[in-house]
């Protein structure tokens, strides 16, 4: 999503309140001591994130280090978390943020609502993704969306367009619900954030709780992630489930290593390890149920190892490699105050909605260059080299 159409007292309000840091912040691979056993002895799988060094996890410093340098080339940078093994192995933060502060997940909240399907799918409210979404959204009976299945929705070839302007609207899930089709259902791909706001009306008549009661029960609190600000639409009733989850960085690192673990957490199978297998499977080139393929096709070059990644705007990121349990949160940086809230305002009268457009310097009416980010195929390479 792109920020625009916002006018000079959105910017003057936005702006005010958002700083950043420098990028040159506090800690990098975790420093070896005289405590703890050689790489020889290998650490069973963990689930508590417990901060270990680089070498007992069979991999080194500079390894670590060397992802740490890479990520925070880019200035707008706010934390950077690795862990192996269910172990934190490295991490940074800018100046002015630390392993407590909030980031906010902009489009990585997708991933987070779409393993919600799953679990729906478990319990018995959804019978499959082949089940037609109109048994649900049913202002879509009669129509030309009547046979658009739940897997179309989530996979992104539901037929909508990817330049839908679902962030400016008031009620975001009727503008979702009645966007005109430019495409037949489950021909083409096509990235469009409303989209995936169909998920909110998808699990709340689903299931019949809001899909923000249905995350905090089913995901957020099996994970034992307390803290969390979630972002409803100007209507203040209806979940952002395209969008703009709050959390600290450790709790998104969570969520990857759920998905890391074919969604087993300690020892409880939270999200159905075959949905979790469908999600990170292809359905188009490089996409899967909300989640990216980091493949030779999403780079348009041959990589090491193939990355599965939540990602959101100003670069927001959740790197998963499934099969050396590695996860890597990266967060742009971003400051929410207490009295702010969670509903979003983008009238003239009041300005209210996730801000990291300030340190990628790409808010509207912002001069100079947008600050660049990494080069994101050389990152593979290197969480290639810490196995």
């Amino acid at each position: 999503m792109i920020l625009r159409h916002c006018n000079l007292v959105f910017l003057l309000v936005l702006l005010t309140g958002c700083g950043g840091g420098s990028g040159n912040g506090q800690t990098t691979a975790n420093a070896a001591t005289n405590a703890g056993p050689p790489a020889s002895q290998a650490l069973p799988l963990s689930w508590n994130l417990e901060r270990k060094r680089a070498d007992e996890l069979d991999t080194t410093s500079a390894n670590v280090d060397a992802v740490l340098g890479h990520i925070f080339t880019d200035t707008a940078t706010q934390a950077v978390v690795i862990s192996k093994r269910g172990y934190v192995i490295g991490e940074r933060y800018a100046d002015g943020y630390d392993n407590n502060s909030l980031g906010t997940s902009w489009s990585v909240a997708k991933s987070f609502y779409a393993a919600l399907v799953g679990i729906a799918i478990e319990e018995g409210w959804i019978q499959s993704t082949e089940q037609r979404a109109s048994e649900f959204l049913t202002e879509w009976s009669d129509s030309d969306k009547a046979d658009i299945t739940i897997a179309q929705i989530l996979s992104m070839r539901s037929g909508y367009d990817g330049n839908d302007q679902v962030f400016f609207q008031s009620d975001q899930t009727e503008y979702a619900i009645n966007l005109p089709l430019t495409a037949t259902p489950g021909i083409r791909f096509a990235y469009s954030n409303a989209n995936s706001q169909l998920m909110e009306p998808l699990l709340r008549r689903a299931t019949g709780v809001s899909a923000h009661d249905y995350l905090h029960s089913k995901l957020l609190q099996p994970l034992g992630i307390e803290n969390a600000g979630l972002w409803l639409d100007a209507t203040g009733q209806h979940p952002m489930t395209y969008c703009c989850i709050d959390l600290k960085p450790d709790d998104f690192l969570k969520f990857g290593l759920l998905y890391a673990r074919q969604g087993e957490w300690n020892d409880t199978q939270v999200v159905p390890a075959s949905y979790v297998r469908e999600s990170l499977s292809s359905h188009s080139a490089f996409y899967g149920y909300q989640w990216w393929l980091l493949n030779d096709a999403y780079f348009s070059s041959e990589v090491p190892i193939t990355v599965y990644a939540a990602s959101g705007l100003h670069g927001q990121k959740i790197y998963v490699w499934p099969a050396a349990d590695v996860v890597v949160v990266v967060l742009t940086q971003y400051q929410h105050f207490a009295n702010q809230g969670y509903v979003l305002d983008l009238s003239d009268e009041g300005t209210n909605f996730p801000n990291t457009c300030s340190a990628r310097n790409n808010c509207p009416g912002s001069t100079g260059s947008t600050v660049p980010t990494f080069d994101e195929l050389q990152l593979i390479k290197l969480i290639d080299a810490l196995n």
